[in-house]
């Protein structure tokens, strides 16, 4: 009952929280069968919400036992379906209780259920899979042999690439792999049970990364963020057939990761010049985007309709009103504690999430009570369903301010023939050309592509 009300509550959620969400391979997931999901893990507790919400599945959750120290949590993280498994490193008295824990995981699998593992066994924001412990496939295959191999257990490798998991109204892409049938794996198990476990480990470690957004080289970051933000959406424009799929633009993101270490390996004075040009390039605009954050937007957009936004800024300023001052309150009050509360980066996306799912809740309950004292039950009712359709509207019409301006901006400077603003575009064609000779260069000599 507890789990079931807060799946509910928190699928709605999701799907507001992000603003862009993509989402492939889900057709592939076995149905009718017990599943095992197996997932990179860089947004800490954000990220079971998200292979729940999208994967259209109830889940049971493979969790730090560490978290279940106190008995109230103990007894609330079970009543949501979270398993403790504790690690020797940490709570090294408390391991004996692994083998009970293992128990459970075959007995949900022999009744179809379905099992969350992050087997990096840590979370963190970065682009990089950390070493994949072997719990997972132990797990799998201890399952499949006590029941003989019959139970007809499946692996699915899922990938979760976040535009910034920390903030609101940003995008996220669940990639749902290939499905491991473990039953292929019965002769090597019987033969020796050790090398499988850590043949199966290494087959879930591929499939994952051939779901995400796979940066092995740490030292690669920042220039992929650059790209990403300058580039990426001009080089998809430039195509002959521009409109990707989502799978497309993954394979596209980690084609550009492989051509940066291509050109390093083969040209690194064009990697360090390209360097160069991008960090002189963002650092010129730094300023112009604290003040205009939808600034890149417009250079990648292009023009926008004055005419339109002034009139869509008039007509909708007074539903704006009514959404800011009836949703001003949980939305700073949610951000505040996020931050307040949050020990990690990867903590703060998925505590503004749950506190905002309340606070909210809380929020709409609060409201629908003072409406009653005013209007009947039913219109209290009809108001509160068309409330969070109002706050959405309110970012909506927030967004299009922000775009008036970076507009507005733009087309001043361009009146004004601002010398430094002619710098930085011709920096930005500049870097743009580069970028582009480099691509069909790489196209040619790597992928055979004209």
């Amino acid at each position: 009952m507890i789990y079931t009300f807060f799946e509910i509550l928190l699928k709605i959620a999701t799907r507001i929280y992000f603003k862009n969400k993509y989402v492939t391979g889900k057709e592939a997931i076995p149905k009718g069968k017990p599943v095992m999901f197996v997932a990179n893990h860089p947004g800490a507790f954000m990220d079971p919400i998200v292979i729940g919400t999208f994967g259209d599945r109830s889940l049971y959750y493979i969790a730090r036992g560490e978290s279940f120290k106190n008995k109230l949590a103990a007894w609330f993280f079970k009543k949501i379906h979270m398993i403790p498994v504790y690690r020797k490193e940490e709570t090294p008295e408390l391991t004996h209780k692994n083998a009970e824990i293992f128990s459970a995981c075959f007995e949900h699998f022999e009744k179809g259920r379905s099992l969350m593992i992050f087997p990096e066994g840590t979370s963190k924001i970065e682009y990089r899979l950390r070493k994949v412990k072997s719990g997972a496939a132990r797990i799998a295959l201890g399952a499949e042999a006590q029941n003989n191999f019959n139970l007809d257990l499946f692996i699915v490798p899922v990938g979760l690439t976040y535009s910034n998991p920390k903030n609101f109204r940003t995008d996220v892409h669940v990639s749902f792999g290939k499905p491991i049938h473990v039953k292929d794996y019965k002769e090597d198990y019987v033969n020796d049970s050790f090398v499988t476990a850590k043949k199966l480990t290494k087959d879930i470690e591929q499939g994952i990364k051939d779901q995400m957004l796979l940066i092995e080289n740490k030292e690669n970051d920042t220039l992929f963020d650059q790209l990403q933000t300058l580039y990426f959406e001009e080089m998809i424009k430039r195509f002959k057939e521009p409109n990707l799929s989502n799978e497309e633009e993954l394979q596209l993101k980690n084609d550009v990761v492989r051509a940066i270490d291509y050109f390093k390996d083969t040209d690194p004075n064009l990697i360090s010049k390209l360097q160069g040009l991008l960090d002189e390039y963002f650092f010129e605009i730094n300023d112009i985007e604290k003040k205009h954050p939808d600034f890149n937007k417009r250079l990648i957009g292009g023009k926008t309709s004055l005419t339109q936004h002034f009139f869509n800024l008039f007509v909708g300023l007074p539903l704006f009103i009514a959404g800011f001052f009836t949703h001003i309150i949980p939305y700073k009050l949610s951000g505040f504690l996020a931050e307040r509360f949050s020990q990690r980066d990867d903590f703060t996306g998925g505590l503004r999430l749950v506190i905002g799912t309340f606070t909210f809740l809380f929020n709409y309950i609060a409201l629908g009570l003072i409406f009653n004292q005013f209007i009947s039950l039913e219109y209290v009712l009809l108001s509160i369903l068309i409330l969070p359709f109002l706050g959405m509207y309110t970012l909506g019409y927030e967004r299009i301010f922000k775009a008036l301006k970076a507009e507005l901006f733009y087309q001043k400077m361009v009146v004004t023939e601002n010398e430094n603003f002619k710098k930085i575009m011709d920096l930005r064609a500049n870097i743009i050309d580069e970028l582009e000779q480099a691509r069909l260069l790489y196209n040619s000599t790597v992928l055979n592509v004209v």
